[in-house]
């Protein structure tokens, strides 16, 4: 059985066992999505395990590199990849306060089974851009090793402490390669892509109180909570573990995302309102569009159909006036046909 801690591509080198940190706190990549995971994954606010054997590994001080760049890579097994996906799911959900995620720790503890294979492969001969390998036997006799002819059933596997959520977490910094089996790809690949997949792309840090989020109270762990968003930044004159009335002016992408969740029924029933004015403002303008080619596609009123993302007042103020302005315009147009006049709705 193929060990991390005893593959070498040297065979005239020893090998000098490391402790390998999946994700280190020193990596500028991973600080991307760090507070990502920690909120999808259901850890405190600036809470990773850096230092914890869920982090760390011994293996090899050769091979680490290949770890590092994502040429050797570990894939947990498809059921606890399913685990992590509903986590992921559940705790990315809006509206939500920090303390009704599920947390890190209900994840289970180890060891966990992992398989391993290579990260990258040559498109044309298909083979892994891994160099060539080689596995010390416990006699110290080095056995060439090859992932080029493994499929599913023949590919390495262990057992480790180290936690399956931060080895997704590795993955989602190192995108791996098509595998070329089509066995792999299924068993192996697809429930790991599923979850990466689902991998928030909000900017504002959740940790942080957001505008139009009813959140019950303010969530302090008892230290400033930054965020880093373009919003934040442009609007505060410092990143502050800041209440949500002092950041009601910030704006995200993500802040429409739960106010569209919030009032989803309220958009229903707005949007069936529109289609049915609509349905009578085209009566009133049929005669018109049939003689000036410019008004029959309206698609403005298509948008206020298909859009209501503001407040019902709001919404229902726009629809008004522009009853009054479509029918003030149609009654004109009728008296203008022998003149042609051009239209204004174009």
């Amino acid at each position: 059985m193929v060990s991390l801690e005893t593959l070498t591509p040297f065979q005239d080198k020893p090998i000098e066992p490391w402790q390998f940190q999946l994700i280190s706190p020193h990596n500028r990549i991973a600080g991307l999505y760090i507070y990502h995971f920690e909120w999808v994954f259901g850890l405190e606010y600036d809470g990773f395990p850096y230092s914890s054997e869920l982090n760390t590994m011994s293996v090899s001080k050769d091979i680490r590199p290949y770890l590092e760049k994502g040429l050797l890579i570990l894939i947990p097994t498809a059921d606890v990849l399913e685990r992590a996906y509903e986590m992921l799911i559940y705790n990315n959900k809006r509206p939500r306060e920090p303390d009704e995620r599920k947390r890190f720790e209900e994840f289970g503890t180890g060891p966990w089974e992992y398989t391993i294979m290579p990260g990258r492969w040559d498109r044309k001969t298909k083979k892994s851009s891994l160099p060539p390998l080689f596995d010390c036997s416990p006699d110290g006799t080095l056995i060439p090793f090859s992932f080029d002819d493994c499929d599913y059933d023949t590919l390495p596997r262990f057992t480790s402490v180290v936690h399956p959520l931060i080895v997704i977490m590795l993955h989602r910094m190192n995108i791996r390669d098509d595998h070329p089996s089509m066995t792999i790809q299924e068993k192996l690949i697809a429930p790991l892509e599923k979850v990466l997949c689902k991998w928030p792309e909000w900017q504002h840090n959740r940790f942080l109180p957001m505008a139009n989020a009813k959140f019950k109270r303010e969530y302090d762990v008892g230290r400033k909570i930054v965020c880093r968003c373009l919003r934040c930044l442009e609007n505060t004159p410092s990143t502050t573990t800041a209440s949500s009335s002092e950041l009601e002016d910030t704006y995200t992408d993500d802040e429409e995302e739960v106010g569209k969740e919030g009032r989803e029924d309220e958009y229903k029933e707005l949007s069936r309102i529109a289609n049915e004015r609509i349905s009578v403002w085209r009566g009133c303008l049929e005669g018109v569009a049939s003689n000036h080619d410019d008004v029959k596609h309206d698609d403005i009123l298509d948008r206020y159909a298909q859009e209501c993302t503001d407040a019902a007042d709001k919404v229902m103020l726009r629809q008004e006036e522009e009853r009054a302005k479509r029918e003030a315009l149609a009654a004109e147009m009728q008296g203008d046909f022998p003149s042609k006049k051009k239209s204004r709705l174009s």
